[in-house]
């Protein structure tokens, strides 16, 4: 797919590569000259208005974010006042499957220059990438408006590159929409459509840095009854879940776990059905890693174990996702739930509603789990 590498450097002089780079340049020397926010901050808004200006040739208000991946940079860009209340709330709001509109689209764009995160901005007609080194893509299969483009650019006082796929192009699986093919070969049949809910224990659009993220932090001010209590929510969501859909086993073809003794936790906050249930899960581990694939057996969980099952997989045991036909769960670093299902979403919602919890209509973040296509 066609597309322009859009930069600021005049290549025409060869000291180009002697400029500077990156938001962390401030404060350094470039030409003879201290490289100062005000004009780090001029540069960074002509990218801004090409980005504003290509979409409006495009006719485009909304770009989803795709493999979104955030970075500690974040602390140090808010420590320089570099980012405002708004843009620091948009930071830990934003997520993978996220429909940018309007403003939060420069700002995730300022991100990817800022190197606080990176990530792909996509539409149908029209992608862009961020590289190294301040480096921007455009990329469509509308060459005509890919030429109109470069005026554009020349227009904002950079500089394009022209090539025949941008650098970070998107693999075709990636692009395609996440789909289900049921048993008469019918599509997504009407009214049983596919749908992802993150689930979290806080308000998304109220969270604050200081609010806790990890069962680890139970050694580190977490209170254990506080732990305990929104350990039950998801417990009894999760339960909830499961039975709407009428699942009563979980298969598993192979696992992924971290020891207990790996989280640095004292064993006692672990009661002996889960170690119980670990020593099962981690004897498979270890005989599954010694036997030809051929030969290893599935993992069966029945229900009498979910309980002991989840509490292992909230404090961080088990590291896969799992998948039952039409329903994925995954559970990520932040103690966030992901559920994939077809059908019954407003039925989900309230489950989610009636214990407590919160719901954001998110893809879950490790796409390949969604084994649905």
């Amino acid at each position: 797919m066609p597309a322009l590498s859009i930069h600021k450097y005049d290549k025409s002089n060869l000291n180009y590569i002697e400029d500077w780079t990156a938001i962390s340049d401030i404060g350094d020397t470039f030409y003879g000259k201290v490289l100062t926010l005000e004009e780090y901050l001029r540069v960074e808004n002509r990218y801004i208005q090409t980005i504003n200006k290509i979409l409006q040739l495009f006719n485009i208000d909304s770009l989803e974010v795709r493999e979104l991946e955030k970075r500690s940079s974040i602390q140090s860009q808010k420590k320089e006042n570099r980012l405002n209340y708004d843009q620091y709330q948009l930071f830990h709001q934003i997520d993978n499957g996220l429909l940018l509109t309007g403003k939060e689209i420069f700002e995730v764009a300022r991100f990817n220059l800022r190197e606080v995160l990176w990530c792909r901005l996509y539409s149908p007609r029209l992608q862009i990438h961020f590289g190294y080194d301040y480096y921007m893509y455009v990329q469509s299969m509308e060459e005509e408006k890919l030429e109109q483009c470069k005026e554009i650019i020349r227009e904002n006082n950079l500089y394009y590159q022209e090539f025949s796929t941008s650098p970070y192009q998107m693999e075709e699986e990636d692009i395609a929409p996440y789909t289900y093919t049921w048993g008469n070969g019918q599509m997504n049949p009407s009214g049983d459509y596919h749908h992802d809910l993150r689930i979290s224990k806080d308000n998304p659009l109220n969270r604050t840095y200081t609010e806790w993220s990890n069962f680890d932090e139970i050694e580190n001010g977490l209170d254990w009854e506080e732990y305990q209590a929104t350990e039950q929510k998801y417990l009894q969501l999760v339960l909830d879940f499961l039975e709407l859909f009428q699942i009563t086993k979980l298969v598993f073809n192979g696992l992924s776990l971290n020891k207990i003794s790996e989280l640095d936790v004292p064993t006692h906050y672990f009661s002996p059905q889960e170690k119980s249930l670990f020593q099962q899960l981690y004897e498979y581990e270890k005989y599954e890693e010694t036997i030809q694939d051929w030969r290893i057996e599935v993992f069966t969980l029945r229900k009498e174990n979910f309980s002991t099952f989840f509490k292992l997989m909230f404090k961080g045991i088990f590291t896969d996702w799992i998948t039952n036909n039409s329903i994925t769960i995954q559970f990520d670093a932040s103690y966030r739930l992901y559920l994939s299902f077809y059908g019954h979403k407003k039925e989900v919602q309230k489950l989610v509603e009636k214990h407590g919890l919160y719901w954001q209509e998110r893809q879950p973040p490790y796409h390949q789990a969604v084994g649905f296509r």
